[in-house]
């Protein structure tokens, strides 16, 4: 998921309007603040043993010297204003021009004026997005470092839906070096009536057994076109981003992630509103996650996945990621964020959306990333190889929804 950086942290292993104003006071660091330092925290978490960290490296990719063609967004067809049957529209990204839906869940939680809403992604028949023409003309289907397995950090390789999406993808021994294209009949992404399903699959019909280090699966994961310049302080804007997302088939090493990054990446800024993967370390299933910021203070460590969760306040039952649950990032122009997992406040801190995240860097710009993957080459309990016949891993996404407010 990230830049071509090697380091530890808790995070994914996994990302004109704009003036720039003065950075606000630091909070002070430690234990004094109540939150805790990701830079100076330098571990990462898999879940955790009884509660003890387990610390896995971390590689950043690097974007190929043929980083393929950048699609326009747009596609013969799709006109994002167009209204779907119940009167939404995905909209062009622009508060001037806000997107017709709901309004976000947790509104009164963050109270404040109402936020206005910018990307609308209802996926489904019944919804905004109800063709692959409209997922192909919002979405990228690879990182935005124009990669297609997280540098070659992924067991499993983005698939691309037909040649004219389809980038360059050296070092993954994949034929011609080129990403690989999605055959009808074994689909990585299916609208239904309301959802779109990423699944992970052998990339050959043939396979029998499949493994992380060959990169011999493909994936649905996506990207979006649509970006922000800049992020909190930085972008003058306070930000909410909603999606409503499942796990309906997991399978060991599943590997899952929504998160935001910018294009340069130097150990931030970055946030990973949630991410999980399949270790050995929180059982079988789906059932534990982690909620991380990468260059910012964040209150709650996560050293031990399932540990925090029950100190946050989380059931036991409420945690299945099987089941439909709903991932809220509210990131406000001061800088401070907060995380919600469907009621549950399960992160907040601090986070400057710069490179490093540190006062003094440059601003970057925001990307919106959806990783519906397999697998990971430097992670040990997840470099793993597995019987085709455990596939395919369904992931289920009912929307995604971006909101700005002054």
């Amino acid at each position: 998921m990230k830049h071509s950086r090697t380091y530890l942290c808790l995070s994914a292993i996994c990302a004109g309007c704009v003036g720039t104003i003065g950075d606000p006071a630091e909070l002070p660091r430690g234990d004094d603040a109540g939150v805790v330092s990701t830079a100076a925290r330098s571990g990462s978490s898999a879940g955790g043993r009884g509660g003890t960290p387990s610390t896995v490296p971390v590689m950043r990719p690097t974007a190929p010297t043929d980083a393929g063609t950048t699609i326009p967004n747009t596609t013969i067809g799709f006109d994002p204003n167009a209204l779907s049957a119940s009167g939404e529209s995905v909209g062009v990204g622009d508060m001037l021009k806000p997107a017709l839906g709901p309004a976000p869940l947790r509104a009164q939680e963050v109270g404040g004026a109402p936020f206005v809403l910018v990307k609308n992604w209802d996926f489904g028949s019944d919804g905004t997005m109800k063709s692959m023409d409209a997922v192909i003309a919002e979405f990228h289907f690879h990182d935005h470092f124009n990669t297609i397995a997280n540098g070659t950090n992924y067991g499993s390789v983005t698939v691309a839906p037909n040649v004219a999406t389809a980038i360059s993808a050296p070092d993954l021994g994949l034929p011609n070096n080129r990403q690989p294209i999605e055959d009808p009949a074994r689909p990585y992404r299916e609208l239904t009536e309301t959802s779109i399903k990423a699944y992970v699959r052998p990339l050959s019909a043939a396979s029998t057994r499949v493994s992380a280090a060959a990169h011999d699966t493909g994936n649905g994961s996506f990207s979006a076109k649509w970006s922000l310049p800049r992020g909190g302080s930085r972008l003058q804007k306070d930000l909410l981003w909603e999606s409503r997302v499942r796990i309906p088939k997991p399978a060991p090493g599943f590997w899952f992630s929504l998160w935001t990054a910018g294009r340069e990446w130097r150990n931030g800024a970055e946030m990973d509103v949630v991410e999980s993967f399949g270790t050995p370390n929180i059982g079988s299933g789906a059932k534990a996650f982690h909620v991380n910021s990468v260059g910012g203070r964040d209150k709650h460590a996560f050293d031990s996945w399932p540990t925090e969760l029950t100190n946050l306040g989380v059931p036991q039952a409420a945690r299945d990621l099987s089941e439909w649950h709903v991932f809220t990032w509210v990131y406000l122009k001061d800088d401070t964020y907060k995380v919600y997992f469907d009621d549950y406040l399960v992160q907040q801190g601090t986070l400057l959306w710069t490179l490093s995240g540190t006062p003094t860097a440059k601003p970057i710009d925001m990307f919106f990333l959806f990783d519906f993957s397999w697998g990971h080459t430097t992670v040990d309990q997840v470099n793993i190889s597995l019987p085709a016949s455990s596939f395919p891993i369904t992931y289920e996404l009912d929307y995604s929804r971006v909101y700005l407010r002054e």
